[in-house]
């Protein structure tokens, strides 16, 4: 029931119209056909080659409409975010391909360009461009298509193959079917298969049809390039261009592309070879007659520098086109389906040995942590990387060039550590790309009188300080980030080299004791001592939180530093090094701003500062660093910073939300809530790709692809959920002893829990499993025995939060030998409220709330997270306190946000055998269950039951059309428990005070329900519960949003 029921939040996320998931084979698709735009485009990839796929399935072309912005009043609409501001297009990329660039379009520090080119991705020709034509006059591409002339229309992404697939019929006569692959095992293949046939009609007189197919390249698709070659080659018969990156005379791509087709049915008529100023062509005449289907395959092969170490790429790819065109004088198809399979293959080997989730009781959550899997492993790759360079991952990776392609924080903090547990050899590439520009961020360093080593806020081909990434008075928090991440693949056993090469420990010596090292010596001589406080403190600095620039003492800055300092003195002690006595100094007296218990984004914040994302919260979760040795600052920030979080804030934000509310609460169940707040805003169907914001309309234009996002929420489900951190203990000899952290709790929104496959740590290979209240970790292979320490959750006290913890949990701890079981209880939540029946129930909000609220949060049972209608009119929720679970009501209580409601209405549905009989009749008539008609996932099994429950909610969703043709009208049935109960303030309406920052208590609504008049007292036992809220109870006119709701407790 609770995964079927879970499948209905996808109502709400951008461009589910016609959107259909089939589960078992991890397939995502549309039936819907539009105009060309960057949010509703696959696209395929293998961490070296990557292309976006317009609506078509092939060919390269421009957005050409944005759904949520006119593009006539707004000309911005299909223009891409900073810095590049360019037009969004379907293009094909390189991985490593940068070019140099002397100016961009908007930069942060333009002085900084006189002092060092930008280096961003360049875009190579679009190697999946084609032509299809008939009489050489009537044109079909993405670019100029009618898509009223599109009839039958699909278009699907396989994440289990990492393959896309379009058909369609054009022009009521031809059925076309395409494929598209970037191969997974050989990176430099990327593969089309097209199928092309007349549609069937009742005419059987139909004539043949002249067809014209041509294979393109064209150097217009490029961007940023210059053109070096191009031209035809008759040997292999195929077609080349060689293309230079802007500025970067030694690097270049060639790619070579080759039609092939099936001989058995058609044969061309004629070929022709087109060349322009700009590009080479193969034009093939077909003869189209009924029945018979022309099947046609283009082969690309690319190489770049980046890839080969070489210039002469153009030779290498003809090389291996020579090769294939070898094979297809065996046969086409064969050829093509053994590249298929092998591709196919290759994905199935990396589900089955490097990454799998399961969430039996939530679809959409499942949905999503796969697909962010898929995501994180098509944009990056195993083999054919140089080590002494490492795998730079682009904030969008590899089909498209947000960001200008460059290399964030991002790939440090949110990709890899996702990565690290299921691919820890893709995570150590990440890491060697730092490690491979350690010597620039020296140079950096250097440059600004400084010790150590400074790395810039974007770094690309290099790390030199630039106008998009400057090194100094700005965000130097990203130099704690890549320590952080570097010292993260010590702990997880990933330092030593796959083959066995290397070990950990020297790792450790030769690698990250310099990274870390450089960055403790870089922060030594930047923190500046304050004989007023005894502290250190650092100024004129930009934290995460981008809504606040050039400030003081930022909070996840400063708790880094004294992290840092920590981690450098227990690794160098670990390898005997000399040791710097100031950097235990800096860490015992490193200034973090504090008031009333809550730690400031920075010096002088006042409260009403809203915060952009997750700042304060990383101290938190990723880096398990509690302010004064203890968890009540902790828990005061997680309460706080939900309460001032932007609704326009980046979609890594939640994800932090959901693992430090797992962390640090014993009671409710915030964060599975915070899951979906991580999802709905940001998830973009039909191919289940996140967008930077919950806006794509807003001025700064999102990322999209956003992999960042997908980083974080696999961490949220992987790391968040489990509990799970890779830590470490100094022994009595002063050498690092790893261990992993194991914090289980229950998790009542996904009864039956969840299930991670292949997590890798210190070389062995676990299966984790929370099964409702058990916690399991398998032990499936490899011959190290593995320490496990499970902390005591009892000494938190989330509802009260007055008494200091002790530095330090308790801890039980466990061995696991290899091939052993680990089973432990997980922690039972406990209830907010005292006999709640609702909390951590279904709830469904029948009428719209604010974009990037959820309605569970009103059940989550943590008094600081909110779900508020979109407007004052009447607003109206659906609780289900489940199966089984049926109560007569006593009491409501409600807390209120900032903002009570004017009045509210409870009814009950009544529980009883003349309900159930009613609808198991409509069930059985109609033998399927209401469904919203653009969303389809395909089902597998049918249930009575379920559908019961499931028949019920849908009969009164608001804007469910079917219920107008229903005569058994469930809302009739409801009976009130009160009606319009006029809210009175528990206390005066909160007047913000701009200097002080506390935690503000909301106002509390108790309702006791009288049953004195009632004769049929017993029929009022119930399990559906509808409430109500009207307006709000201040006349405020600061926008028309309804009231906000923290939490309902139905007892």
């Amino acid at each position: 029931m609770y995964r079927h029921k879970s499948k209905k939040w996808l109502n709400f996320i951008t461009g589910s119209e016609k959107f259909y998931y089939d589960e078992d084979e991890m397939v995502l698709g549309s039936n819907l056909i539009t105009e060309n735009t960057f949010s509703r485009q696959a696209y395929v990839s293998n961490g070296y080659i990557g292309s976006r796929i317009p609506n078509l399935g092939f060919g390269y072309s421009e957005d050409q409409y944005n759904p949520q912005i006119d593009k006539n009043k707004d000309p911005s609409a299909l223009i891409n975010g900073w810095p590049l501001r360019n037009k969004r297009y379907s293009g094909a990329f390189i991985s490593d391909f940068y070019c140099l660039t002397e100016k961009l379009t908007s930069t942060n520090f333009p002085e900084l360009d006189e002092e060092g080119y930008t280096s961003v991705l360049s875009a190579i020709p679009q190697w999946t461009d084609v032509q299809i034509s008939l009489n050489r006059n009537i044109v079909l591409s993405p670019e100029t298509v009618n898509i009223a002339d599109i009839k039958n229309y699909g278009q699907n992404l396989s994440m289990a193959h990492g393959m896309v697939t379009t058909e369609f019929e054009w022009l009521n006569l031809l059925k076309i079917r395409t494929s598209v692959l970037a191969h997974k095992k050989n990176y430099p293949i990327g593969l089309l298969k097209f199928e092309i046939s007349l549609v069937d009609t009742k005419d059987s007189a139909l004539s043949p049809v002249a067809l014209q197919f041509s294979n393109i390249l064209n150097f217009s698709t490029s961007h940023r390039t210059i053109l070096k070659d191009y031209g035809y080659n008759s040997t292999s018969d195929s077609i080349y261009m060689v293309v230079e990156p802007k500025n970067v005379p030694y690097s270049n791509a060639a790619i070579v592309s080759m039609l092939a087709y099936d001989e058995n049915n058609i044969f061309p008529k004629n070929i022709d070879i087109i060349r322009t100023n700009h590009s080479i062509e193969q034009l093939y005449d077909f003869q189209l007659t009924p029945g018979e289907t022309l099947t046609i395959y283009k082969y690309s092969v690319i190489h770049s520098t980046e890839f080969t170490e070489s210039l002469d790429n153009l030779a290498l790819s003809l090389s291996l086109v020579q090769s294939l065109s070898k094979e297809n004088k065996k046969s086409k198809e064969d050829l093509y389906e053994e590249l298929e399979l092998s591709h196919v293959n290759a994905w199935t080997d990396l589900y089955n040995t490097e990454a799998f989730v399961e969430i039996p009781s939530n679809s959409l959550l499942e949905m999503t942590v796969r697909s962010s899997i898929y995501h994180l492993l098509a944009n990056t790759r195993k083999y054919n990387i140089s080590s002494d360079r490492g795998l730079p991952v682009p904030v969008s990776g590899l089909s498209s060039d947000s960001y200008g392609g460059m290399v964030f924080w991002d790939a440090d903090l949110w990709m890899m550590p996702g990565i690290l547990p299921f691919a820890p050899a893709i995570a150590k590439h990440i890491v060697t790309y730092r490690n491979s520009t350690q010597q620039q961020a020296r140079l950096n360093a250097a440059k600004y009188n400084m010790s150590g080593a400074l790395y810039p806020w974007t770094s690309a081909r290099f790390a030199n300080c630039t106008s998009t990434g400057p090194c100094v008075d700005y965000e130097y928090h990203i130099n704690i980030d890549i320590v952080w991440s570097a010292f993260i693949l010590y702990l997880s056993g990933a330092g030593g080299s796959v083959d066995g090469g290397s070990n950990d420990e020297e790792y450790l010596k030769y690698t990250l004791w310099p990274m870390m090292k450089s960055a403790a010596d870089f922060f030594e001589s930047f923190v500046k001592y304050n004989e007023t406080l005894d502290k250190y403190t650092t100024h004129n600095l930009t934290d995460p939180d981008e809504f606040s620039n050039f400030i003081d003492n930022g909070a996840f800055t400063n708790g880094g530093i004294k992290l840092l300092m920590k981690w450098v003195t227990d690794v160098g002690n670990h390898l005997d090094e000399t040791i710097n006595p100031k950097w235990l100094d800096i860490h015992d007296k490193m200034y973090i701003p504090t008031q009333n218990g809550i730690t400031l984004e920075y010096s002088g914040m006042n409260s009403t500062t809203e915060t952009k994302q997750s700042d304060v919260l990383l101290l938190t979760y990723p880096l398990s660093f509690y302010q004064d040795n203890d968890l009540d600052n902790a828990i005061n920030n997680l309460y706080y910073y939900s309460q001032h979080q932007s609704a326009d804030g980046p979609s890594m934000t939640y994800p932090v939300y959901a693992a430090a509310a797992n962390y640090l609460l014993n009671h409710g169940c915030s964060s599975q809530g915070y899951l979906y707040k991580s999802i709905i805003p940001y998830l973009r169907s039909p191919f289940a790709q996140f967008s930077e914001q919950s806006n794509d309309t807003a001025e700064t234009r999102p990322a999209f692809p956003f992999l960042t996002a997908n980083g974080g929420f696999l961490q949220s489900v992987v790391f968040g959920l489990t509990g799970l951190r890779y830590s470490y203990e100094m022994d009595d000899n002063l050498k690092i002893k790893r261990y992993l952290e194991f914090n289980p709790v229950s998790l009542p929104l996904l009864p039956g829990g969840l299930a991670i496959r292949n997590f890798k740590y210190l070389r062995s290979v676990l299966d984790i499993e929370l099964v409702d209240n058990l916690a399991i970790i398998k032990h499936k292979s490899g011959d190290s025995d593995i320490l496990v320490k499970v902390p005591n959750r009892t000494i938190i006290d989330d509802q009260n939060n007055t008494t200091k913890f002790p530095n330090n949990f308790d801890y039980v701890e466990h061995i696991l030998p290899p091939y052993s079981l680990l089973e432990i209880p997980a922690f039972e939540p406990l209830l907010n409220v005292e006999n709640s029946v609702s909390e951590c129930a279904f709830v469904e909000n029948l009428t719209p709330g604010v974009s990037g609220d959820v309605s569970l949060s009103i059940l989550d049972g943590n008094n600081y997270t909110h779900w508020q209608p979109l407007n004052k009119q009447r607003a109206t929720l659906l609780i289900d306190i489940g199966t089984g679970n049926a109560k007569i009501l006593e009491k409501a209580y409600i807390l209120w946000g900032e903002r009570p409601a004017a009045n509210i209405s409870i009814s009950i549905l009544p529980h009883g055998l003349d309900i159930k009989k009613i609808l198991k009749e409509h069930v059985r008539q109609n033998n399927s269950i209401i469904q919203d008609e653009s969303i389809v996932f395909v089902e597998t099994d049918f249930d009575v039951d379920f559908d019961i429950d499931f028949d019920i909610e849908s009969l009164m969703l608001w804007e469910d059309v079917h219920q107008k043709e229903r005569p058994n009208k469930l809302i009739d049935l409801f009976k009130p428990l009160v009606t319009d109960y006029k809210i009175k303030p528990s206390e005066p309406v909160f007047e913000n005070n701009n200097d002080e920052i506390r935690i503000i208590k909301g106002n509390e609504t108790e309702i006791i329900f009288d049953y004195d008049n009632i004769d049929d007292y017993e029929n009022y036992m119930t399990r559906f519960i509808l409430v109500s809220v009207e307006g709000t109870i201040a006349n405020d006119d600061v926008d028309d949003y309804g009231a906000t709701i923290r939490e309902i407790a139905l007892i």
